[in-house]
């Protein structure tokens, strides 16, 4: 029989692979720590920008469109997983968010990309809802709104790939990506070929005043970002939990290759260095990027938790 110890390792990890074995701990790191702590971001400085954006950690990412708020993804607790009685079995952060739940300003709408305990976290989630209660609009991909529909958002609307909404005077397109959307293994998923009933996951491509945002959500190598039509400001592109989960996500070059593809003109990568996930060490998906985009023309938007990147137009 397992013991508690080894039952409260139990990782639920973002590829869709369940770990039952015993994990070595993760504290906090002091580099790591020192270096999150060190950037501590100020919404304020969006008002200066007709787009701003800050990673928070993880997918999280908070954007600001001319005075919309648009929150991606929101994990903003010390962990994320299954809770039971209280407790969440999952993994723990190794660097802390660059904002939490108090700190943040109002999200006008909350971008979900698809059901995983580490995109669809109802633990921040509920944080948020109960906070702002009746006050956020919520984007999600098909067949995912059950996991979040109880709690008191302003209103919750799912997207298939290629549906546009426009929200808080920013435009919202659903894209395909590849990767899967199941919450809960042996649930219905769009990847197993279950297109009406299976949970799906999407990307999406975001325009607002006068400048135009990806965010790519989490995805192995795909070409479908070739379809993407005009100029791209912010590419928001996963680069971590490559090893072993080639099938669900992209290594940094393969990443860097699909930002490319859209023509972006800056990439901020994200889903990496905040949970440990995956096999390869944590530090690696950003030393890989480094290397990789000193031979390209695309700019490094943002380099660690709580780094900032703002967009002025004349």
């Amino acid at each position: 029989m397992p013991t508690r110890r080894q039952l409260l390792r139990t990782m639920i990890l973002a590829g869709g692979a369940i770990l039952t074995t015993p994990l070595p701990s993760f504290a906090l790191n002091d580099t790591v720590q020192k270096s999150a702590s060190s950037l501590r971001p100020s919404p304020d400085e969006a008002s200066e920008c007709c787009l701003w954006a800050c990673w928070l950690g993880h997918s999280t990412v908070l954007i600001n469109f001319g005075g919309t708020w648009i929150l991606t993804d929101p994990v903003l607790f010390g962990s994320y997983g299954i809770r039971i009685l209280g407790l969440t079995l999952g993994p723990h952060r190794i660097t802390p968010p660059a904002l939490s739940i108090e700190e943040i300003p109002k999200p006008d709408i909350v971008l979900l990309s698809h059901a995983h305990l580490d995109h669809m976290d109802r633990q921040t989630l509920s944080a948020i809802a109960e906070r702002w209660s009746g006050e956020i609009d919520v984007l999600t991909a098909t067949n995912t709104r059950d996991v979040i529909d109880d709690l008191p958002w302003r209103s919750v609307n799912e997207m298939d790939w290629g549906d546009t909404t426009t929200m808080h005077r920013v435009s919202v397109e659903a894209i395909q990506v590849r990767h899967n959307g199941w919450r809960i293994p042996g649930e219905p998923c769009r990847a197993n070929g279950q297109k009406r009933t299976g949970r799906s996951f999407n990307g999406y491509v975001l325009e607002g005043n006068g400048v135009r945002v990806v965010f790519g959500g989490d995805t192995a190598y795909t070409e479908t970002f070739q379809s993407l039509k005009g100029p791209v400001d912010l590419a928001i592109m996963p680069i971590g939990a490559y090893d072993p989960y080639p099938e669900t996500h992209c290594t940094p070059e393969e990443s860097l290759a699909m930002t490319r593809m859209m023509g972006a003109r800056a990439m901020l990568p994200i889903h990496h260095s905040t949970f440990r996930q995956s096999e390869e060490p944590v530090h690696d998906p950003m030393k890989r990027l480094r290397r990789a985009i000193e031979k390209s023309p695309t700019t490094l938007a943002v380099a660690g938790i709580g780094g900032t990147y703002g967009v002025t137009k004349t």
